[in-house]
């Protein structure tokens, strides 16, 4: 709570140091690093770890060991032959696992350093995904000369939440596609496969929002619950419609909307209910658990759970009885039309 949500660190790798004993190289890389010290919410050259900021002192020390003046970055001096002894002195030796040294000349071959960076907005992924961004862009200059890289604990993460958006309508319109062809192979019956297939969008939708409105970020532990509740959403419109197409073969003689939602919600009504009381009680158990991934599951599938009881036994029943009655105030008024005109002829 006080540590990891408004902390970070930058890890940066330089993989090509090149001949950091010419000035305008050894120039560059500080340039680097006081361009990543510099970004908002950095701590500063207190918060990172360079190695070469001690390697400056000890050099300015082996050269003069009575020397107490400050070292700047214009009088660094760097040579090959002391890093060694650099690394085996008791006080400087944990920069080893900063650095590798090249196993035949003993030269610097690669190196990596660290910066800090807080604030309260990195408790929200997004923002580290912001802080990430900016290092991308603060390295892109230097890319090409020092070929290095940045890692962060969460950028497999943070990568994804990018193509949350363009992954969240593709998922829906998917499930959609692939249910109106199963509905449609089973049922064979246009209307119907039209009515539950807006029922689904509409519960997909509803997620959506409701997880916006309960304040969830798109994020991959949203993803996921909301991908295991596209699934359940299907079910109980499905079964649903199923049973209003299939209630004529339950009855003798010309079938009625009304008595196809009469035998529907006999057949789908009280097992919608008790599956979806079970469901609900399963889930409150993790209500016990403070873990954000079981909160974001719950707040999804009891979303879900509401929406599909609400379109499956109210709207779509709605839907079927409005559009019969319109239908025949059509034909009616058709009728009269066709009549009048053969009492004109």
């Amino acid at each position: 709570m006080y540590n990891v949500p408004q902390f970070t660190i930058g890890q940066f790798y330089v993989n090509t140091p090149g001949n950091l004993s010419d000035p305008i190289r050894m120039s560059q890389l500080y340039n680097l690093v006081n361009d990543l010290e510099h970004l908002p919410g950095s701590w500063g050259p207190v918060g990172s770890n360079f190695f070469m900021r001690e390697f400056g002192s000890f050099e300015k020390h082996v050269e003069d060991p009575m020397s107490t003046s400050n070292i700047s970055e214009s009088s660094i001096t760097y040579r090959d032959e002391d890093l060694k002894l650099f690394l085996e002195w008791p006080e400087y030796d944990h920069w080893n696992l900063f650095i590798r040294l090249d196993e035949k000349s003993g030269t610097l071959s690669k190196f990596m350093f660290t910066t800090a960076y807080h604030g309260d907005n990195l408790q929200d992924i997004a923002e580290r995904g912001i802080l990430l961004d900016r290092w991308r862009k603060t390295l892109e200059k230097y890319r090409d000369d020092l070929n290095i890289s940045a890692f962060h604990d969460d950028a497999h993460f943070i990568d994804l939440i990018e193509n949350m958006p363009t992954d969240t309508w593709q998922s829906v319109l998917g499930t959609l596609v692939c249910m109106a062809v199963i509905c449609f192979i089973f049922l064979y019956d246009t209307f119907t496969v039209v009515v539950v297939s807006l029922a689904i969008l509409s519960i997909m939708t509803g997620i959506i929002g409701n997880a916006s409105w309960m304040g969830l970020a798109l994020e991959p532990i949203m993803m996921s619950a909301m991908l295991i509740s596209m699934g359940f959403s299907i079910d109980i419109p499905a079964h649903v419609s199923y049973h209003y197409n299939s209630a004529d073969a339950h009855h003798e003689g010309p079938i009625t909307v009304e008595e196809r939602l009469r035998f529907c919600l006999a057949a789908v009504g009280l097992p919608a209910l008790q599956a979806a009381s079970s469901t609900m009680l399963c889930l409150t158990g993790l209500l016990l658990v403070p873990l954000y991934m079981a909160q974001v599951f719950v707040k999804m599938m009891a979303s879900c759970i509401t929406l599909c009881l609400i379109h499956g036994l109210l709207i779509m029943p709605c839907i079927f009885s409005l559009i019969d009655t319109l239908m025949r105030k059509c034909q009616r008024l058709t009728s009269k039309v066709c009549s009048v005109e053969e009492v004109r002829r």
